[in-house]
């Protein structure tokens, strides 16, 4: 196990210190639609897939096959397990890093929210948060940048808001589960399409 973690409250998971696709702590990384385990990076305003297969990559609902399933059909085809989070071989955190990583619930991403103190700052020049454990655990924190989204061949809001995936889909039949933030707040939402490009970051354990 060769990344960085740090446990932020008792009986929480351990967390990651970078986003999936970072080769620097401060460093973006990969974008992801939901149930993808490719992920794309921002090079010469291009989507650039991490595995070289394609240059011009578009965050469309044509490209998720995720897009307009419900839970029932999620779950037929594989995509989700019973317990209705991604299966092991659609997580991204699990088949990039491999071992325990995966990535986070939806109850995770939301005891992150609530359980920790948030400091919206800047890292290297990158806007974020700071999110700090509290109590015993104030030693410890993860930076979350606001590494904004994709759509389409764009990249949306970067510097001023953070989209973060979990594993598990909204009951509906378009969204999925992820934490968002500004300067302003924090939450975990799931109005935002399963075709959207966002950022990853791991957990393990519990």
């Amino acid at each position: 196990d060769t990344y960085d973690k740090v446990q932020l409250w008792e009986g929480g998971p351990y967390w990651a210190t970078t986003n999936i696709g970072a080769e620097e702590p401060w460093d973006y990384g990969y974008y992801f639609w939901w149930g993808d385990t490719v992920g794309y990076k921002r090079e010469n305003d291009a989507w650039v897939a991490s595995n070289g297969s394609t240059s011009s990559f578009s965050f469309s609902s044509d490209n998720t096959p995720t897009y307009s399933k419900s839970i029932s059909t999620l779950q037929s085809e594989g995509w989700i397990t019973s317990d209705g989070v991604l299966a092991p071989e659609h997580d991204a955190a699990q088949v990039h890093w491999g071992g325990n990583w995966r990535m986070p619930t939806k109850a995770e991403l939301e005891n992150l929210s609530s359980e920790c103190t948030w400091t919206w700052t800047a890292t290297n020049g990158v806007n974020g948060y700071v999110v700090r454990g509290k109590d015993e655990f104030a030693s410890a924190s993860i930076f979350l940048h606001a590494a904004g989204s994709g759509y389409g061949t764009s990249l949306y809001d970067a510097g001023s808001y953070g989209y973060y995936r979990s594993s598990v889909p909204d009951s509906g039949n378009y969204d999925a589960w992820y934490l968002y933030f500004n300067s302003g707040g924090h939450g975990v939402l799931s109005s935002r399409d399963r075709y959207g490009g966002q950022s990853v970051r791991a957990v393990q354990g519990f």
